[in-house]
């Protein structure tokens, strides 16, 4: 099933700009790297590092495929220690719905406040976070199906990324942070971040 381009656009967006304030929020890196930006009518945060950037723009170039296939399950950008291993989880749960009227909200008030709402609790939550190490870092997971995958290794636009299939298998915190639930189009989206 091909998804909906404007939703596709929205959650690309979205998660892109949460991304970039979940680095700036969990000082992974220097604060001095990122410049303020606005967007959902508040400020935000997007790195100016140029690899950073990449990483994530790529990341997120893998996640817009898995949206237009209709297989995306989850999103999580995990914030690791300097053995790699995963101290927060954020995650975006996607949540397809059975019924949806497009007249509902078509003007995107609601999803932009949302959109909005998820900053700003996020922002506001910060202080809760775990500290992280200064050789700290992070990973962004896919969650998707094996039809997407193959589909996705065979595209020429993604061949300089390719995906790389998690083996080990990841224990679910008892610690979690709810962040927000809300709707984009025909999809719910859960948002929380998992502590370790």
């Amino acid at each position: 099933m091909n998804m909906d381009s404007c939703f596709v656009d929205i959650v690309t967006e979205f998660l892109g700009v949460a991304f970039h304030c979940i680095l700036y929020h969990t000082s992974i890196y220097p604060k001095s790297i990122f410049e303020t930006r606005k967007k959902y009518n508040i400020v935000v945060f997007r790195s100016r590092h140029p690899e950073v950037n990449q990483y994530i723009d790529l990341c997120l170039k893998n996640v817009s495929e898995c949206l237009k296939l209709g297989n995306l399950k989850r999103v999580e950008f995990a914030v690791t220690d300097n053995a790699y291993k995963p101290v927060l989880r954020f995650v975006f749960d996607f949540d397809q719905l059975a019924s949806y009227n497009d007249t509902t909200d078509a003007y995107l008030v609601a999803t932009e406040q949302n959109l909005r709402g998820f900053c700003l609790r996020l922002a506001a939550s910060s202080e809760k976070f775990i500290k992280i190490a200064e050789d700290g870092s992070f990973t962004i997971y896919i969650h998707t199906n094996e039809s997407s995958a193959i589909a996705m290794a065979s595209n020429p636009d993604l061949e300089d990324f390719p995906l790389v299939e998690v083996e080990e298998k990841v224990n679910e915190s008892s610690n979690i942070l709810p962040i927000r639930r809300f709707s984009v189009r025909n999809y719910n989206i859960d948002t929380y971040v998992e502590m370790s």
